[in-house]
């Protein structure tokens, strides 16, 4: 059974296997914080891993488990293991209030707007995406949880969040960018109903500060994270601007 790797002073990450649709084999992250003698945690896994997940989270904290969930976004490999993980710890669940309707039931992934003829092709090959459970708190970009900075990064989802750890210098940015083969590259298309936005998305992760990249598809960045996103944009003299949270 694999086990939480830690990837910073404070972060520790958990790879577990996952097939898209269920038939394209692939894999996504999940995140382990101690935030001062509590745990949170990043993401939940898909539900063929909640298992896993829960055993990891287990052995990791000694049996505590997690107090709060943060979620980037409710996608079912991000969100599936919720079930799983409330069962054993009832955790808090906490996600950008565009994305909690896809947490409690009252929308559908598969029902956004979108402009994307890749993501209405996508939509069609994806299962439900929304999971009946209550949000213990809905947050804002410019916001803290857990002792991090909320990032607004929408376009993979309405929702979608990256979350920034001040003392670590990392950012945790869910899907907003991959690094899959050691190249890094947007978030799916077939996933993704705002192309555009999202873009904008990738820019602004070039704009805030950090040294550790951790994406939820791929290896981490373990230094000039900011930097390689820079250069990835053809950004190779972009001043670090200030934080716009």
């Amino acid at each position: 059974m694999p086990d939480f790797i830690p990837v910073t002073a404070h972060i520790n990450r958990l790879e577990v296997p996952w097939r898209w649709v269920g038939l394209v084999p692939a894999s996504v992250c999940v995140w382990l914080i101690r935030v001062g003698d509590r745990w949170t945690l990043v993401d939940s896994g898909p539900p063929e891993a909640s298992d896993m997940v829960v055993s990891a989270v287990a052995r990791a904290t000694h049996g505590r488990g997690p107090q709060t969930i943060l979620l980037t976004h409710a996608h079912p490999d991000h969100a599936g293991g919720l079930y799983a993980l409330r069962a054993a710890w009832d955790p808090a669940i906490l996600c950008h209030r565009e994305e909690v309707g896809f947490v409690t039931g009252e929308a559908d992934y598969r029902n956004l707007p979108t402009r994307s003829l890749a993501f209405r092709i996508g939509r069609r090959l994806q299962g439900e995406g929304r999971w009946e459970l209550p949000v213990a708190r809905d947050l804002e970009r410019g916001q803290a949880a857990e002792g991090m900075a909320i990032i607004h990064l929408p376009g993979h989802s309405p929702g979608h969040v990256g979350f920034l750890h001040p003392e670590d210098r990392a950012m945790i940015c869910g899907d907003a960018i991959m690094n899959l083969g050691g190249r890094l590259s947007p978030p799916a298309a077939l996933a993704t109903h705002d192309p555009e936005v999202a873009r904008a998305a990738l820019t602004r992760l070039s704009e805030l500060d950090y040294e550790f990249l951790l994406p939820s598809h791929g290896r981490p960045i373990l230094g000039g994270g900011r930097m390689a996103v820079a250069r990835w944009l053809g950004q190779r003299h972009t001043e670090l601007l200030p934080p716009r949270w």
